[in-house]
């Protein structure tokens, strides 16, 4: 039989994928493993073993990588995007080049659905060489009692958190509705909606306000709040005094990026510390799509100065030659030919993603000044959507 690579599919069954990550992480599959931290997944009527990719030993799995789709609506657009996830190899069977065949698959996977962006978390070197790097801008913030009582006394009088179960479709519609508010927000089917919500084992909370509605909602994990918003800007203070008081840490860590502006402004103003971070890495497969909607969501928070400028950029799926104009505040890109290109602006791919994603990039000192405020783009996958 020899070794095979392929669909999970085609060459395991849905109880040996399973049981094979599970034992690659460390997990017995009962109080822990992936039918708890990822329901959304690998329940057995999600078919996990459609979007995997494996190798095989005469008919043993050695290696497994996830390549799951994700839907992202920025600025009333579609983004598809692939969360690459359970990437897996045998103990036993490690420096053969296994991860390396399973994850090519699942990156061949991806382009050859069209995807414009592939997600995942992990070592930032591994995965730098499949095109992955550092994104997702996001605020970090800490907040602390001392904090809500100095500068948001009273806040949180009239609204009270409470943990969602399953079968409550009123909370689950409510924070759908807040969720679906955003400018830039994962696309969540409503049949599975509450493990989405508790992937990683989190707890889904609602908050409810002095009238009784939904105000705002919140998603904790063991490392602090990865997901809050509210249904009103007036009710975000009300919504983190409820939050913070429900889980009765003395100190959060809240996980907030820029699009959600009333609970990003307020935390900027009441926490005690906020660092920009990156939540995942990325990789951009098609940049034009990605850079369009991306610059529409920064010119809604941001003014962008006038100007154009041309980017030569040799992407992980193509190469791509966009000239990016900036008229009266309002961005656009266009793909432009060869000829313009060698004008442009050089790129590799690792440069293009960290000029354009990363907190931090040397080449965006040496942009005219009206681009250098152009960057850097938030593409933003929430962590309960990414694998």
């Amino acid at each position: 039989m020899g070794i095979q690579c392929g669909l999970a599919s085609v060459l395991c069954s849905h109880e040996d994928l399973i049981d094979f990550i599970n034992y690659v992480f460390g997990m017995n599959g009962a109080d822990r493993g992936f039918y708890r931290l990822l329901p959304k997944l690998y329940k057995p009527e999600y078919c996990p073993e459609a979007f995997n990719y494996v190798v095989t030993e005469d008919g043993r799995l050695r290696a497994a990588v996830g390549a799951y789709p994700i839907y992202l609506r920025v600025m009333g657009e579609t983004l598809c995007g692939v969360g690459i996830g359970n990437v897996a190899v045998h103990p036993f069977h490690r420096r053969k080049g296994y991860m390396k065949e399973a994850m090519n698959l699942a990156m061949v996977s991806a382009r050859a659905v069209g995807a414009d962006f592939a997600a995942l978390g992990g070592q930032r070197q591994r995965y730098a060489y499949f095109g992955f790097a550092p994104g997702g801008l996001c605020g970090a913030f800490s907040l602390n009692g001392a904090n809500l009582r100095h500068a948001l006394p009273g806040a949180g009088t009239g609204f009270a958190a409470r943990d969602v179960q399953p079968e409550d479709a009123r909370a689950l519609d409510a924070i759908r509705t807040m969720t679906e508010r955003q400018p830039s927000h994962p696309v969540r089917p409503v049949e599975r909606l509450y493990d989405t919500l508790k992937t990683w084992e989190s707890r889904v909370c609602l908050v409810d306000g002095p009238d009784g509605r939904a105000a705002g909602y919140f998603l904790y994990s063991g490392d602090g709040v990865t997901e809050i918003d509210c249904a009103a800007p007036d009710l975000a203070a009300g919504v983190l005094s409820a939050c913070f008081h429900h889980l009765g840490e003395k100190e959060l860590r809240l996980l907030v990026p820029f699009h959600a502006r009333a609970m990003f402004t307020l935390l900027s103003e009441v926490a005690e510390s906020c660092a920009l971070v990156t939540n995942e890495s990325y990789n951009v497969l098609c940049y034009k799509r990605v850079l369009r909607v991306c610059l529409l969501l920064k010119a809604r928070d941001f003014p962008l100065a006038d100007g154009s400028l041309t980017f030569a950029i040799d992407g992980y799926d193509a190469r791509e030659c966009l000239r990016i104009t900036v008229e009266g505040g309002r961005p656009r890109v266009e793909a432009v030919g060869e000829e313009a290109g060698e004008s442009a602006l050089p790129l590799s791919h690792a440069q293009a993603m960290e000029l354009f994603f990363a907190p931090w990039s040397r080449l965006r000192q040496t942009l005219p000044a009206f681009a250098a405020g152009w960057f850097p783009l938030s593409l933003y996958v929430p962590a309960v959507d990414n694998d």
